[in-house]
Parts: C-alpha cells; sequence; structure tokens
C-alpha cells in the first residue's frame, strides 16, 4: 500500500500543475514576445523576403542567443493559423517539459533506479511553480525547455551510441544541433558530450563529434556580431560569486512575501554545497566511473557559471529570477540520481526528502501562484491601457515607441487579437 502513496501524490501533482496551467495560459504577448514573436512574424511574412533571407531571419541572432526552435513553432503555427495564440503557443511549449520528464525516468528506469519514491521527486521539481515565467510565457519557456530536452537527449544517446553510424549517434547529433540552435548555453552539451566519448575512449565518435562542435561554435559565436543590447560593466567577482551560489541553490526559493533575504542566504549556502560537491565528484573519480549522470548534473552548474558570469550586475537577486529556475531545478533530481547510483542514499533516506520537497513544492505553488495571477492581470491591464494610449510602455523598461508600433502593426494585420478580462482564455 506504501507504494502507491508516492504514485498517487505524483499524479495528483501532475494534475494541479496541469489544472492550473489551462486556467492561466494568457492569450497576449509580453516581454521578447514582441521582438522574437510578432515582429518576427512580420519579418518573415509580411515583408516578401527570399528563401535566403528567410533562412537568415530564422537563423539570425537574439542578444548572444539563437532560437531557431521558437521561431520555428511559432511560424508554423502561424502559417497553420493565421493569428497567433499565445496561449496555445504556451500549451505547446510544455509539451517539451513532459518530454523532459518521461526522458528522465526512461534514463532513471534503464539504470535501475526507478522507484515510486523516485519518480515522485523527479515530479516534485519537475511540476512545480518555481520557474513560472518560464512555464507560462512562450519567450522563457520555449527556449528554456527545449534547451534542456535536447541537451539531455543528446548526452543520453551519445553514452549509449556504440559507432559513429549508429542511430543513437546520429539522435545525439541532431539532438545538440536542435540545442545549441535553441538557446545560448546549448554549447555546454558539445563540452559535456566530448568529455563522455574521452572517458568511454570512443575515438572515432569523438572526432566527428569535434568536427560538428567546433562548425557549431563557430557559427554560434563567431559567424555573425551579438546585438549590443546594454552597457558593458567591469566584471565583479564577489557578485559573481553571490549569484552563482544562490542560483545553484535556487531550488529552495519560495519566493516569501517576507523574509526574501534570508531565503536567499539559505540558497547560497545550498549552492555552496552544490559547489563543492560537484567538484568533489570530479577529483573523487565519480565522473570517469558515470560520466552521463556527472555531465547531466554538470548541465545546470556550468548554466549557472555562464549565468553569473554574463548576468553578475543583478547580484544575488538575480539567482532567483523565475526565467532561470527551471535550469536550477534539475540539480535536486540530478543529485539525488547521482546519490542513489553511489549507494549514498537510501529509499528510507529518499522517502524524507520526499516529504520534505512535498512542503516546499506546496508553500512555492501557493506564492508563485499568485504571482502568476498578479502578473497576467498586470500584462492584460498594461495592453488595454495601451489601446487607449499608445504612449503607454508595453515593457516598463525599454522605450515606448519601438514596441508600441511593433503591437499596432500585428493588430492591425490580425496577427494577435486584444486580450480582454484576465485571462483571456
Amino acid at each position: 500500500m506504501a507504494k502507491f502513496i508516492p504514485i498517487g501524490l505524483s499524479i495528483a501533482l501532475f494534475l494541479i500543475f496541469l489544472l492550473t496551467l489551462f486556467q492561466n495560459a494568457l492569450n497576449a504577448p509580453s516581454f521578447d514576445d514582441y521582438d522574437t514573436t510578432i515582429n518576427f512574424i512580420r519579418r518573415f511574412f509580411f515583408e516578401n523576403h527570399s528563401i535566403e533571407i528567410r533562412q537568415d531571419i530564422l537563423l539570425s541572432r537574439h542578444n548572444e542567443h539563437r532560437i531557431l526552435f521558437s521561431k520555428i513553432v511559432a511560424a508554423s503555427y502561424y502559417y497553420l493559423f493565421h493569428q497567433i495564440s499565445f496561449r496555445n503557443l504556451v500549451l505547446l511549449q510544455n509539451l517539451m517539459l513532459l518530454g523532459f520528464y518521461v526522458l528522465t525516468l526512461n534514463l532513471l528506469k534503464r539504470n535501475n533506479l526507478l522507484s515510486p519514491e523516485t519518480i515522485l521527486w523527479v515530479t516534485l521539481f519537475t511540476f512545480s511553480l518555481a520557474f513560472w515565467q518560464v512555464t507560462f510565457y512562450y519567450w522563457g519557456g520555449i527556449q528554456h525547455y527545449t534547451v534542456i530536452f535536447f541537451s539531455i537527449l543528446s548526452l543520453i544517446s551519445l553514452d549509449r551510441a556504440r559507432d559513429v553510424r549508429s542511430a543513437a549517434f546520429i539522435i545525439a547529433l541532431f539532438s545538440v544541433v536542435f540545442g545549441v540552435l535553441s538557446f545560448g548555453n546549448g554549447f555546454i552539451a558539445l563540452v559535456l558530450g566530448g568529455f563522455i566519448l574521452i572517458v568511454q575512449k570512443k575515438w572515432r565518435m569523438l572526432i566527428a563529434w569535434t568536427l560538428v562542435a567546433c562548425l557549431l561554435l563557430f557559427y554560434t559565436f563567431f559567424s555573425d556580431p551579438a546585438a549590443v543590447t546594454r552597457n558593458v560593466v567591469a566584471i565583479n567577482p564577489e557578485w559573481v560569486v553571490r549569484l552563482l551560489f544562490t542560483f545553484l541553490g535556487s531550488c529552495l526559493y519560495m519566493n516569501p512575501a517576507q523574509g526574501q533575504y534570508f531565503n536567499i542566504i539559505v540558497c547560497m549556502f545550498a549552492g555552496f554545497l552544490v559547489l563543492l560537491g560537484w567538484i568533489w565528484l570530479f577529483f573523487n573519480g565519480y565522473a570517469f566511473k558515470n560520466p552521463l549522470f556527472y555531465c547531466l548534473l554538470s548541465l545546470p552548474v556550468l548554466t549557472g557559471i555562464i549565468v553569473a558570469i554574463a548576468r553578475f550586475e543583478t547580484k544575488a537577486a538575480g539567482g532567483v529570477a523565475p526565467r532561470y529556475m527551471f535550469f536550477t531545478s534539475l540539480i535536486p533530481i540530478f543529485v539525488v540520481m547521482v546519490l542513489l547510483d553511489m549507494k549514498l542514499l537510501k529509499t528510507k533516506h529518499l522517502r524524507v526528502l520526499c516529504g520534505a520537497g512535498l512542503a516546499l513544492w506546496s508553500v512555492v505553488f501557493y506564492n508563485n501562484h499568485r504571482a502568476v495571477v498578479d502578473s497576467n492581470a498586470e500584462i492584460v491591464a498594461t495592453i488595454n491601457k495601451w489601446e487607449k494610449d499608445p504612449h503607454t510602455p508595453l515593457i516598463y523598461y525599454q522605450q515606448t515607441e519601438e514596441y508600441s508600433e511593433i503591437m499596432t502593426w500585428a493588430v492591425k494585420h490580425n496577427v494577435v487579437s486584444i486580450p480582454k478580462g484576465k485571462n483571456n482564455q
């Protein structure tokens, strides 16, 4: 009977997440959507470009990222339905989150680690509202979910591949290409994949992988210059460390109405332990005994290092930004996988962790559900105010004219519709 409790809880958590998603998915653009989705549709479909220029539009950078998958999904949706529904795009992007969930459970099964408790543990950190900005808005989720799904699929396939011509190796190559072209941190999978091949002494595959990696890295970083969108500030090592530690431990952030600073300190301490543990796993030899598991854990850790360097001026607060916290939700999942694989964690210990995780999930859900509702209401109110006064900033930290012009064009050409009411479902 005890085995059915974790399974029942996992099903309940998933259904609660799904119901919340359907109730709060908003049919309205926000933040990057104005440029990366609406303006992209205008440039791709309405400006009568040649095939070559359309190809350049698909593959062009958005800041330091290439977001090919995001553009393909938006273009396909507009081509089929002749109007963009951000609500439907949000629902579609969450299929990638479900894909990550299935991949993770399958990996646990293949390594004889699948149990009711591990299913519950993965469910707690996959179907959470901690990263609500990624779950409920297209500009975040379609990029973050996609890069993680394809990066993990690539690493798992590479681990299983036995020959350059094997289906697993071909899947790994295609997946890493999609990962790199989906979001900026996708290139990490190239490095980690090379590490797996070196440890496993798959030299022919390593040569092919290295050639593809060099081409992708050159194309990603050197083939055309990234647009400069912010002033360059001299790096502050202290801020980098504060952001990194907070980021690595942000799975413990509950977004409380009060006591945020104390919660951030807890996250920083947990992040410090995560970093120490990650380094220890390398030097004690575990990274060479099970390179796949070590590389899966390395994916969010290295992402954190990149974020800490690139966004250091946000200090510790940047480490608990909801748009980044999907990456950090991977850390407790993969840490438990590693500990189970090392036989340092037993089922009875995992049950205790699941109890604490359930309490954390509940508090996070309550606090962030409120944040989702408030954010949606603010987005709709801003657009409705803009409809009456085009000088209203659609994005509070951006100039009015550019995004007002994009939205005016989109409404005029029926690319989007003006939301009415709270959620406009």
